[in-house]
């Protein structure tokens, strides 16, 4: 029996991308999904595609549509669910990646409320319920740039930087009372906010993230979904990831190095 089998799960951002792609994985193994997403039209689109999928288990999907962003709505939205989750997937995220001085102000703002605030709004009433059970878990999709920052990503990176601290604090507060939690750290993925974000990319940015490799939406998730069942605390999807993660943590100084090689590489370049 898969771990998920049975399981309530609400998954933000779960219209697309990795979001999707978990839930997908999820209908599979049982798992009753809440999909949490701003549009509407895309929710629908992810439940007939869940739906109609040949390898569905036929469990409920249930849709929740509202912004992180906004927070009456958001606790709003908690209060018109029909019972406790047993599992929560804060995947969501917005990025806008520019060079610092030329990045408008309120994506500062608009990042950390999303990608950071909304997590831990969401996490602050759907985590009650576990307690009481003694069971259940709590997951962040951060970045890898939640573990080092490269040229570029000053807004996005701090958000992402903001749900990793969160998460390795509450990790140690949700211990006594059998709740794990999970951060998974992905580098680029295939995904529509990934292509969306292409044309403001400076090349010094290209040049620093291309080591990293760009792994698919059903792998991260895989991963991703692994780690939960493992109660796993870190999961880093990709050796290449993996390897960047690491080398940052032992030997920071190396990575800056390169990182700057690769700028002045990228100005060079005609």
């Amino acid at each position: 029996m898969s771990f998920f089998q049975g399981k309530r799960v609400l998954i933000t951002g779960g219209s697309s991308g990795i979001g999707l792609a978990a839930a997908q994985q999820l209908n599979a193994q049982g798992a009753e999904l809440i999909l949490v997403a701003r549009d509407v039209g895309k929710l629908r689109e992810a439940k007939d595609s869940l739906l109609s999928s040949p390898g569905g288990s036929g469990a409920a999907v249930e849709l929740l549509p509202f912004d992180l962003a906004d927070k009456s709505a958001l606790v709003e939205a908690v209060r018109s669910l029909d019972g406790p989750v047993d599992i929560l997937i804060n995947n969501a995220g917005i990025t806008r990646p520019g060079n610092f001085l030329e990045l408008p102000e309120d994506c500062f703002e608009s990042m950390m409320r999303v990608n950071y605030l909304g997590a831990v709004e969401l996490t602050r009433l759907l985590l009650p319920p576990m307690i009481e059970k003694k069971q259940g878990s709590v997951a962040f999709v951060s970045s890898l740039l939640g573990l080092m920052g490269i040229w570029g990503y000053t807004a996005y990176a701090a958000s992402k930087f903001a749900v990793r601290g969160f998460a390795e604090c509450l990790r140690s507060e949700l211990k006594p009372h059998n709740v794990s939690v999970t951060v998974c750290y992905p580098p680029d993925t295939d995904t529509p906010q990934h292509e969306g974000e292409k044309p403001f990319l400076p090349p010094e940015t290209v040049a620093q993230a291309g080591t990293a490799g760009l792994l698919t939406a059903d792998y991260v998730a895989e991963c991703l979904l692994a780690g939960i069942a493992d109660r796993r605390f870190e999961v880093i999807p990709g050796l290449q990831a993996k390897f960047a993660a690491t080398m940052n943590r032992l030997a920071p100084g190396l990575v800056h190095s390169v990182l700057d090689w690769d700028a002045r590489k990228a100005q060079q370049t005609p």
